[in-house]
């Protein structure tokens, strides 16, 4: 406690000091830390973590707008490079066309996702015949009428395609004018086209289901058994045909049948592609209980099977079914010029099973005999 004299003498102390002027002023108090305008505004309208978030979102859907809107470059024309595996076989050549022999394994085209060489890409590096000349930058531009296929960039000297599988004649056009003749040849059904192929069992046509069906023909038909069977898009398994009598397109094949080893059950045809449906020769072999030797997507157990007994003593390598495109015959696009008629030797892996299964047999197909189902049956019946 402060005594009551105590204060007294203070505040008579205070009253002196005043008098003589000399009163101490009380001290200012302690100036407050400045702080600049600019940073107590931006403080005060820096944005919440969320909208932050929500404008950062904003720029990014107007740039993917942006982005899309903006003009596509046009396509540019893949470069044909040389051939990985050699020179490209060529089976004819002239200023319009040009037919090569296919390699199994190579893709007719290139497709997005797939970086191996294609037959596009191998033209360069191909076979150097009579009538040989460099194709044109504009032929190897991709088609930019609608194809259906979004994931391939078909180029414009593309006319008709193999499976990746198959071996065989295929025609290419060298000129705009070509392409358009050439196409719709292709569409009309102008053309001719003859495949070789080993089969896993003995051909068996069917009992008509619906629409689809297959049948003996008579000799005055020129013999075979002749296939009626549409063909749709398989949903269980993507990228297959399967016969669909109610909704398929329609799909005409003939088979004929050359020579049956009954021992190991494998017959030898050659068969007419009358229409042109995705995979239509292996999904109508299939429908006659005899696939193509070696083809997994339509024989599953049997095509693995194939492979490790006779494809071994070939080198049959896996996704090779054992299909060839012999021959064809189309209308030349030049005017008054003959029909072009084209033929591809066997390949090295059918040739070698042929020579081994047949070897009284030969190798041209033109000088193959042709046997009936009844012939089939007794060489079946003999073996037993």
């Amino acid at each position: 406690l402060v005594s009551a004299s105590a204060t007294t003498s203070k505040s008579s102390k205070r009253r002196h000091l005043r008098k003589l002027g000399l009163a101490a002023t009380p001290p200012a108090p302690p100036p407050e830390a400045s702080v600049p305008a600019t940073a107590s505004a931006s403080a005060a309208d820096k944005p919440s973590r969320t909208i932050r978030r929500r404008a950062l979102k904003q720029r990014a859907a107007q740039a993917k707008r942006a982005a899309a809107e903006k003009p596509k470059p046009k396509p540019k024309p893949r470069r044909a490079e040389s051939s990985r595996s050699g020179s490209l076989p060529v089976l004819h050549e002239d200023q319009h066309v040009i037919a090569v022999d296919k390699p199994a394994g190579m893709l007719s085209h290139a497709s997005e996702g797939d970086s191996s060489a294609s037959l596009v890409d191998a033209l360069a590096g191909r076979q150097v015949v009579a009538g040989h000349s460099p194709l044109s930058e504009e032929m190897l531009m991709p088609r930019l009428a609608p194809t259906g296929e979004p994931d391939s960039h078909i180029p414009r000297c593309v006319v008709h395609r193999l499976d990746r599988g198959t071996s065989g004649a295929l025609l290419l056009a060298k000129t705009p004018q070509a392409e358009a003749a050439l196409g719709a040849a292709f569409r009309s059904r102008t053309t001719a086209k003859r495949y070789i192929a080993l089969l896993s069992g003995r051909p068996n046509p069917p009992r008509p289901v619906g629409g689809a069906s297959a049948r003996e023909r008579p000799e005055a038909e020129g013999g075979g058994i002749a296939v009626e069977a549409p063909l749709g898009r398989d949903a269980a398994r993507p990228g297959r045909s399967v016969v669909d009598a109610a909704g398929g397109k329609p799909a005409s094949s003939v088979f004929r049948l050359h020579a049956y080893c009954a021992e190991r059950r494998v017959a030898l045809v050659s068969v007419d592609l009358l229409t042109g449906r995705l995979h239509q020769i292996r999904a109508h072999a299939a429908f006659l209980a005899a696939p193509v030797a070696a083809d997994d997507a339509y024989d599953e157990a049997g095509g693995p099977a194939f492979r490790a007994s006779l494809g071994v003593l070939a080198g049959v390598r896996r996704g090779r079914p054992l299909l060839h495109a012999w021959s064809m015959s189309v209308p030349h696009p030049a005017p008054a010029a003959p029909p072009l008629q084209v033929r591809a030797p066997l390949p090295p892996d059918m040739a070698a099973l042929v020579e081994r299964l047949w070897p009284e047999l030969g190798l041209d197909p033109a000088a193959w005999p042709q046997l009936s189902l009844s012939q089939l049956e007794t060489l079946e019946t003999r073996a037993m």
